[in-house]
């Protein structure tokens, strides 16, 4: 799942620091793992070098979320979709505009931001709308038409990487600036890189080269603050702890968004949940949980307790996939009296690894006490510190951990591993 769940998160990039790190010990077994003191004779950056480390840091971050929307896997997806499609070829071999855009609307799936169907140099038929950015461009068999598409729309770009880096964005191309996330007036230009000083605060400026839709070069520019910036270890730890917040800053969507905090306004407000929970109805409260479900609410699991007259709590339904993480807690009330609380999670531990490493590069392992729920690497070093370096199967890595909440609760130790 590209697309996280919008949040607007504080800017507080005490990337280069040390922040507080989870306790707890690792687990899983298999293999010999080595843990040393990160950093312990390399330099400490300076506070210009720090700001310029953090900001090319997380504008790797930024070229990896680009790279997904050009070749990732709903890339492949979309393309398969429109290739194979029958109706699209049947459409344009029909030569109706009309005809070839009611196919390609079919097509979009809330997954093509944009699409055009090209003769020769001329466009016969296009849908979607809006700015979009990481065109694709292929061929549709036995047709001589073609195809540009986008699977990002620009303002989707925007808030998933202001989210995960922290970072204000602009996307700009030659002529004009695209989209950005500044609120007012952006400045009138901006270096590729180097430091920035505007609305009365300070950046690190770094630039990404992307492809705007339907064709042209575009720079993806990020600002990074540094008010907060420090770098008490080396440019190597300042990369990691980077890294490391920005798997920190996943998570933390995943537990409290806006669009998780508006998702449990849902679910409380829901009046045949209300009903089912409150007439201990297993049927109806099941079909109340399926019914989220199939709203394509981004729910993954739910957990009810039912409220006794005690006040006491009694688990009463659970359903959803078995490892989920950052659970939610909600109250339902019916007639004015509370019937019964739930908790519900918006993401499995499968898409936050597959998000982490998408977003960092990184290796991730999830553990609770001794035991992996899940990791990229199976069974993973048998202990992993907080912070420092660890060598497993012949690679050397830097590792920072910390500590999230397992579904229904207790710790969820989240460790990523970034190759040296």
């Amino acid at each position: 799942m590209l697309a996280l769940a919008l949040l607007a998160l504080a800017v507080t990039l005490g990337a280069c620091g040390s922040s507080g790190s989870g306790s707890g010990g690792g687990g899983g077994g298999g293999g010999a793992a080595r843990a040393t003191a990160p950093g312990a004779h390399s330099t400490k950056p300076t506070r210009r070098s720090c700001a310029a480390l953090v900001a090319t840091t997380l504008g790797e971050v930024a070229a990896r979320i680009y790279a997904a929307a050009s070749h990732g896997s709903n890339v492949g997806e979309a393309v398969g979709r429109v290739r194979a499609s029958s109706a699209l070829r049947s459409a344009i071999s029909s030569g109706d505009a009309h005809t070839i855009g009611h196919a390609l609307d079919a097509l979009l799936v809330n997954q093509i931001a944009r699409i055009e169907i090209i003769k020769g140099s001329h466009v016969i038929a296009a849908a979607g709308d809006g700015a979009a950015i990481a065109p694709v461009h292929g061929s549709i068999p036995e047709t001589d038409a073609g195809f540009v598409l986008s699977v990002q729309a620009a303002s989707s770009y925007l808030q998933v990487t202001q989210q995960v880096t922290g970072a204000q964005i602009l996307l700009e191309t030659p002529s004009k600036r695209l989209a950005g996330t500044i609120a007012g007036p952006p400045p009138a230009s901006v270096r590729h890189d180097g430091a920035l000083r505007y609305g009365g605060h300070s950046y690190a400026v770094t630039s990404v080269a992307a492809a705007t839709y339907p064709s042209g070069s575009l720079r993806i520019v990020l600002l990074v603050p540094t008010a907060r910036l420090s770098c008490p270890g080396s440019a190597a730890q300042t990369h990691v702890e980077t890294l490391g917040h920005v798997g920190e800053r996943i998570y933390r969507e995943e537990a409290g968004s806006p669009y998780v905090k508006a998702t449990l306004r849902h679910l409380e407000a829901d009046a045949g949940f209300q009903r089912a929970v409150a007439a201990r109805d297993t049927a109806a409260t099941r079909a109340a949980i399926v019914g989220f479900f199939a709203a394509h609410i981004h729910v993954v699991r739910v957990r009810v307790n039912v409220a006794e007259p005690s006040g006491a709590q009694r688990f009463f339904f659970d359903l959803g996939g078995p490892y989920v993480l950052a659970p939610v807690r909600g109250t339902l009330r019916n007639g004015g009296r509370v019937v019964g609380h739930f908790s519900f999670a918006i993401q499995d531990d499968a898409g936050y690894l597959r998000l982490a490493r998408l977003f960092t590069g990184a290796e991730v392992l999830m553990r609770t006490g001794a035991k992996q729920v899940i990791g990229s690497l199976d069974p993973g070093p048998s202990d992993v510190p907080d912070r420092g370096s660890v060598s497993y199967r012949g690679r050397d890595y830097e590792a920072y951990s910390f500590v999230g909440v397992a579904f229904p609760s207790g710790p969820l130790r989240i460790s990523l591993l970034i190759a040296r």
